[in-house]
């Protein structure tokens, strides 16, 4: 067991492709995901994006967009959205610093994650 420290003080600027002002902190990954604290600065851009995997984005302070294709949804602190994978996609701050959670699953770990659920509710899921 170990300490993982996130947040201030801890994130660095993140160069992905696309991306400005923004600053980003590795929390867990191992074969079946990878969580990533980042936030974006007013007027900053993280992406775009594309994960082999589904992705889910928790939004924890702050407010702003995720932008996919043509379509954008605004999001807002205690807000999350799941997007399924290959989809690209970019995250934009309003007025104030976006501060989010972003949760890659492995393509594998999808697919246990929804057999798993099809045997605990008692469907089958393909």
């Amino acid at each position: 067991m170990g300490v993982r420290r996130f947040g201030p003080g801890y994130r660095r600027p993140d160069h992905a492709a696309g991306s400005h002002g923004v600053l980003s902190s590795a929390i867990f990954s191992n074969e079946a995901a990878q969580i990533t604290e980042f936030t974006v600065n007013p007027q900053g851009t993280y992406g775009p994006l594309r994960s082999a995997g589904d992705v889910v984005l928790i939004v924890i302070e702050g407010g702003g967009w995720v932008i996919t294709g043509e379509s954008q949804e605004q999001l807002a602190a205690g807000e999350s959205i799941h997007l399924e994978r290959l989809t690209p996609y970019s995250v934009a701050a309003q007025e104030l610093p976006l501060r989010a959670i972003l949760i890659e699953l492995t393509p594998t770990s999808v697919g246990e994650s929804i057999r798993s659920i099809g045997a605990s509710d008692g469907g089958e899921h393909q």
